[in-house]
């Protein structure tokens, strides 16, 4: 069965890199045979994606409303030498060439929905023409989580409509495992390391945007009683970089937060962190939440933090806090219970195995195959 993945581009983003390890994961089964589909050639992951093992094809969009014909000529093409159609965005030029290809097409809602961003003219246009698309009870729509699915019929779908599926996103544990395992850390890590010292660290790792919320979690450690032998540890960048940087400053506990920007080693700085915090609202899924469970740290999140609330709630019910206030109790209990951190590293680990990226692939094939 030849499956084509449909994507936008290839930036660094949750989107592209489920895509890229679901194709990888896919490989290995003897009933897919995946391909991807880059509309816009463009992003950090092209070189990713051009030397995969699976075959990357590229189309020539420069915006989301080109007409290009020749686009839109070569995507019918590749469309009709599949079997399987999986968009993972909406474009109006492609939705017309599924339709007219008449292939299977799966529709997977990434719950993308633009939260804290201006609806543009273009935006509403966009959207009315993707409902009307998926109006079609014969597309297949997957929902990364219940909370997407939920927000989904609320914008966009009928109550009534059919043949659809909540699919969690998963990450593939061996690559993760295999930069775990590292036996020797870049010198950035070992700085960190050094400079964190032997205090307890509170931190996340994001991207530094208005829907992340980190101003919530240095809100919540500025509140704490004692900080004397702990840190926040902020790893990423964004738009809101200089905005918390100013919120520390004014809470006046900058001697008491490090933040590293954009670095590559994410996972090896997530390793640093005892207690995990992830203060982002309406958050699809949050696969961050997987990494840090997977490698056994607690994970705190907000009750409105939308699909994360799903994920952790299955491990531990209190580590999901109604408010910044419930949040500095969450943190001051595993500050005074250290052992807490270590003695429930196994089941976090455990818990978070259901999350991979195999069975991602095991659940679409059931779906690809559905007649």
């Amino acid at each position: 069965m030849k499956v084509l993945h449909i994507i936008w581009n290839a930036k660094f983003g949750g989107i592209e890199k489920i895509v890229f390890e679901l194709a990888e994961e896919q490989l290995n089964s003897s009933e897919v045979v995946p391909a991807v589909l880059i509309s816009k050639e463009e992003g950090e992951f092209l070189g990713r994606f051009k030397q995969a093992d699976f075959t990357t094809h590229f189309l020539t969009f420069k915006k989301g409303f080109d007409l290009s014909y020749s686009n839109f000529k070569n995507a019918l093409g590749l469309f009709k030498d599949h079997d399987v159609l999986h968009f993972h965005f909406f474009n109006p030029i492609l939705a017309l060439a599924a339709h007219l290809s008449k292939k299977k097409v799966v529709y997977t809602e990434h719950g993308n929905f633009g939260f804290g961003r201006k609806e543009k003219k273009s935006d509403a246009l966009l959207n009315s023409l993707k409902k009307k698309f998926l109006e079609n009870q014969k597309i297949h729509i997957t929902f990364n989580s219940n909370f997407t699915k939920v927000l989904a019929h609320q914008l966009y779908l009928k109550p009534d409509r059919q043949n659809s599926t909540v699919v969690y996103n998963g990450i593939d544990f061996e690559v993760s495992d295999k930069i775990l395992d590292s036996s020797s850390r870049s010198d950035l890590i070992v700085k960190l390391g050094k400079k964190l010292g032997g205090n307890i660290v509170i931190g996340t790792a994001s991207r530094f945007a208005g829907v992340k919320r980190i101003d919530r979690l240095i809100n919540a450690f500025s509140k704490l009683k004692d900080k004397k032998n702990v840190k926040l540890l902020l790893v990423g960048s964004g738009i809101k970089l200089d905005d918390y940087k100013k919120q520390v400053e004014k809470l006046k506990i900058k001697e008491h937060v490090i933040f590293t920007g954009y670095i590559k080693e994410v996972r090896e700085a997530q390793q640093l962190i005892n207690i995990c915090v992830i203060p982002s609202q309406n958050e699809s899924f949050g696969l961050v939440a997987i990494e840090t469970l997977s490698i056994g740290k607690p994970t705190l999140v907000f009750n409105d933090g939308g699909g994360l609330v799903e994920i952790v709630e299955g491990i531990n019910k209190d580590d999901v806090v109604a408010d910044e206030d419930y949040l500095v109790e969450r943190m001051e209990y595993y500050i005074r219970n250290r052992d807490e951190i270590e003695g429930s590293e196994k089941a976090r680990i455990k818990y978070s195995k259901k999350f991979s990226i195999r069975s991602v692939a095991d659940n679409l094939v059931s779906i690809y195959q559905q007649k």
